[in-house]
């Protein structure tokens, strides 16, 4: 549902390169760990101009497809795992009754964490944002993640063994499209000794705090990626809370002991690419447990502030960062609405979105007032519209009924390499639209017919119930015994 299961061209190149770094590279090992293993997303950034190129090739492209044979992407899952062997288990420990997270779950573990020992590693600016202002309980040690990774490259001095094995290593690939180019020894290196420092940060954390458990959203990304692979190598627990919706990059490759997920889509596909179902729990999304909550904006609140005198059916779009041409299709549908309907488009923008929404004349379209949420903007509207966004979740939470919007999307290394853009169109999440005729009939539909309001009120539900476990217990909850089965008699007390 989130990508594809038969691998298409994009999948065969970028992960069948990824496979060869992997294997060709596997002995470059520090601690135990294969370096290649933490160098993904550098990696990707490093190839993306290579399989652009041979993505515009046939004759490369179906050199790869027989000279791989792969067909699923279950087999791209196997393939890169690439597991370090377990040299002690210190989940037997006792003493090892800590759980460590990134900063971004601080307020789950405030719900449900505060009486226990936990380490919350800083990485980012995320996970600064979500403890700042905060007081920690006594036991909530803060770590400072991104610091000590940044000092640890600062104090790595010139390692002559690594640098030489890892051109002794490129130097017997020189016909290889990637490792063949006369720059990638030294970016080898220079991930080489980043990896090395990665590493080093994670030996600490093991080694100063008695941790029992890791928390995360991602293994494709620091801490996650480093922490993934000790949590192997000293068999303690490790797992992945989703936090977004997810594609096939955010899971290939994994290697968590448990992935804690949204509802039975998120599952069904993960087992389709390769993860036991065993593996995987549905707990719901953390971040939207508490919705709706709070004083919510009204319509008439949205009008006013907005400056808009006249009652009328507001539509909530919640933009996405694609390219000018596919933004502006969707404009010139929403602008040829407004002049057929008595319609009101407010806009909220994906903060990667380049586009100038701002620039259009159009009186009905118009961009969400400050201080507002999403949760507030949906609330105030009549119905909300979006291409991929999560927004689709919270809509079908506040019963509202959703417009999926389809565009044309060129191909994008990053934003449109895989059927993801597709998701909500597949789930029947709500009323699909292709064409500015396709909203003029959606929106009438909407504005005057009960059987359609009807009708994509029951598609809200029966989508929300397949990609949201939100009966009780809140998400929080079921995170907290699922942490609790892993911890078993460290935590002892109480429930």
């Amino acid at each position: 549902m989130y990508s594809e299961i038969h691998i298409n061209d994009h999948m065969l190149l970028r992960y069948g390169y990824t496979d060869d770094l992997f294997t060709a590279f596997q002995s470059l090992v520090y601690e135990g760990i294969e370096l290649p293993l933490l160098m993904l997303g550098a990696y990707y950034y490093h190839i993306r101009e290579t399989v652009d190129t041979h993505l515009q090739q046939p004759d490369i492209v179906a050199q790869q497809r027989m000279n791989r044979q792969v067909q699923y992407m279950h087999e791209y899952y196997d393939r890169l795992q690439h597991m370090p062997e377990t040299v002690s288990d210190y989940s037997l420990d006792p003493k090892r009754d800590a759980i460590a997270f990134c900063g971004q779950f601080l307020d789950t573990a405030l719900k449900v964490f505060p009486d226990r020992k936990a380490l919350v590693l800083i990485s980012n600016g995320h996970d600064q944002a979500a403890v700042q202002g905060k007081t920690l309980p006594p036991g909530f040690t803060p770590f400072y993640f991104q610091k000590a990774y940044v000092e640890e490259i600062r104090q790595f001095k010139f390692c002559q063994p690594v640098w030489l094995q890892v051109h002794d290593l490129v130097s017997k690939h020189k016909d290889h499209p990637v490792f063949g180019s006369e720059k990638f020894g030294n970016w080898l290196y220079a991930q080489a000794r980043d990896a090395i420092c990665l590493i080093n940060v994670g030996e600490r954390i093991i080694r100063e705090h008695p941790v029992g458990l890791f928390l995360d959203h991602s293994e494709l990304i620091y801490p996650g990626n480093v922490l993934s692979l000790l949590a192997l190598k000293y068999k303690l627990p490790f797992i992945q809370v989703q936090s977004r919706l997810l594609s096939d990059v955010n899971i290939i490759p994994s290697r968590a002991s448990r992935y804690a997920v949204y509802g039975p889509h998120t599952r069904n596909w993960m087992t389709k690419i390769g993860i036991s179902p065993d593996k995987i729990a549905c707990i719901g999304s953390l971040r939207f447990e508490d919705i709706p909550g709070g004083d919510l904006k009204t319509k008439q609140d949205l009008l006013n502030d907005l400056g808009i005198p006249d009652a009328r059916w507001i539509v909530a779009f919640t933009s996405s960062p694609y390219s000018v041409e596919t933004n502006e299709q969707i404009m010139r549908w929403f602008s040829q609405a407004g002049q057929e309907l008595p319609v009101l488009v407010v806009i909220k923008i994906h903060p990667d979105d380049r586009y100038p929404y701002h620039e259009h004349s159009d009186s009905h379209i118009r961009l969400m007032p400050d201080g507002y949420s999403l949760q507030d903007l949906l609330h105030a509207s009549d119905c909300a519209a979006t291409v991929v966004s999560e927004t689709a979740l919270v809509a079908a939470m506040l019963e509202k009924p959703l417009l999926v919007l389809q565009p044309s999307i060129s191909y994008h290394y990053i934003l449109h390499n895989n059927s993801y853009p597709k998701h909500l169109a597949k789930a029947h999440a709500g009323a699909v639209v292709h064409s500015a005729d396709d909203l003029r009939q959606c929106l009438t539909g909407l504005m005057h017919d009960d059987k359609t309001r009807k009708r994509l009120a029951i598609q809200a539900k029966r989508f929300l119930r397949q990609s949201l476990t939100v009966k009780q217990p809140k998400p929080s909850q079921r995170l907290y015994r699922l942490v609790r089965e892993w911890m078993g008699t460290k935590w002892t007390d109480g429930e």
